[in-house]
């Protein structure tokens, strides 16, 4: 395998297994931390993310080996879309006061 392909696959890997603890920090952050518009926008994420865990848990009361699954692989892009946000957010209000 060539350099690329490893370097790509651990970044995917890295993404995948920081996702979900990212998730469950970035979250509540944002919605602690962000006022008007951007807590509203910080909220998008919920609506993947409540379904999966409450889905998450419905399969672990069923005894499912594969429970955590269907939040594992939503986490990622949750967490992915809050740093964006807050990007958008620090150079929207860098610019503000500039």
């Amino acid at each position: 395998m060539d350099l690329l392909g490893t370097l790509v696959g651990a970044l995917f890997g890295f993404a995948l297994m920081a996702g979900a603890p990212g998730y469950l920090v970035l979250q509540p952050w944002a919605l602690i931390r962000f006022r008007g518009g951007w807590r509203i926008a910080a909220l998008v994420p919920l609506v993947g993310a409540v379904p999966t865990i409450g889905w998450s848990l419905y399969a672990l009361s069923r005894d499912s080996n594969l429970w955590p699954l269907t939040f594992i692989f939503f986490a990622p892009v949750g967490s992915l879309y809050l740093m964006v946000l807050a990007l958008m957010r620090h150079f929207a209000l860098r610019r503000a006061t500039a």
